[in-house]
């Protein structure tokens, strides 16, 4: 099907045109997601925070290809820097669309004053997508794997002996629906601002938090999300770490996030709530759990790997300056 690449049409993505965009998006990208779901994450994006989402239609209005790039995600602005992702239908490839698209996305992150511009993809994808990327002067910033479980599979059987372990030293451990208040979401609040600025991540990551009332938001009241889907481990008053699951709504779920912060580590509390959040999900027949952590956090990783979760994809993430 040759096509010139003067005869697409690239403009904004519509509402009625979603769902279209979405499913070949989705084919790409490493965090497939649905209209509702997508929805609800724009709706904790700031009034005044651009994003640009596009897409490529064929003369006869067949949709070619998707675009988008963020300069932050669910309420946190990123801090000179943006994300970009871009799909093309394997039947209107080596067009120059793709090239046109990126070129889109570049012109929308310099005028935001954006110095990195990243853009990522499947390791299955790259041998398109990494000469591509490095022909526009992109060079590989970092590597996310991706694995699953099968949580009915999972032996649990010394999970309470753990638990009445950590209670010795003064950790308790609970699904959160058991201590909800206005104090413990504050706590919870505090506790997950602490692990992510203190996880592994690029080089280039800096941010501005999340709202408070958007973060509960999104981790209690999104599609999927539930306090009885979140574990925690508290010392007195203080929250020290967390876990929660996503259901997908298609009998699978997702991790949310895992940490627990830097004063409490090592004592074997991020393996305890994992452990409670894998019986949650087989008693409520999840089928499979897919969690994603950075290729170089050793210690989440071997967690995974006592918990049955098996390696599966790997996302690759490059980057270019593009304002010195």
């Amino acid at each position: 099907m040759a096509i010139s690449q003067t005869a697409f049409s690239i403009r904004p993505v519509e509402d009625g045109e979603l769902e279209a965009w979405l499913a070949l998006r989705n084919r790409g990208y490493p965090w497939a997601t649905n209209r509702e779901r997508f929805l609800f994450s724009e709706s904790l994006r700031p009034a005044d925070e651009p994003v640009l989402y596009l897409g490529a239609w064929t003369p006869d209005r067949v949709l070619a290809a998707t675009a988008e790039c963020a300069l932050g995600e669910e309420g946190e602005r990123f801090v000179d820097r943006a994300e970009s992702f871009i799909m093309v239908d394997p039947r209107f490839r080596r067009a120059g669309l793709g090239g046109r698209l990126a070129l889109e996305a570049e012109r929308f992150a310099a005028a935001h004053g954006v110095r990195w511009l990243e853009a990522l993809f499947y390791e299955r994808d790259q041998a398109i997508a990494k000469p591509f990327l490095e022909g526009h002067g992109f060079s590989e910033l970092e590597r996310y794997e991706t694995s699953w479980q099968q949580p009915s599979a999972v032996s649990l059987g010394d999970l309470e002996q753990r638990r009445s372990e950590l209670r010795r030293i003064g950790i308790e451990t609970a699904d959160f629906a058991e201590i909800d208040s206005e104090a413990a979401r504050r706590a919870l609040y505090r506790c997950e601002m602490a692990i992510v600025r203190d996880m592994p991540h690029e080089p280039l990551a800096d941010w501005h938090d999340a709202p408070y009332a958007t973060w509960i938001r999104k981790v209690l009241d999104a599609p999927g999300t539930s306090a009885e889907a979140m574990f925690v481990a508290r010392d007195g008053d203080q929250i020290v770490g967390l876990t929660y699951l996503v259901a997908r709504g298609n009998g699978d779920a997702e991790v949310g996030d895992t940490g627990v912060v830097a004063s409490h580590r090592r004592r074997g509390i991020a393996l305890v709530l994992k452990m409670m959040a894998t019986r949650y999900a087989a008693s409520r027949g999840i089928r499979r759990v897919q969690t994603d952590n950075r290729a170089d956090n050793v210690g989440m990783l071997t967690i995974n790997r006592k918990l049955g979760f098996v390696p599966d994809e790997t996302i690759l993430i490059f980057a270019k300056t593009i304002n010195q």
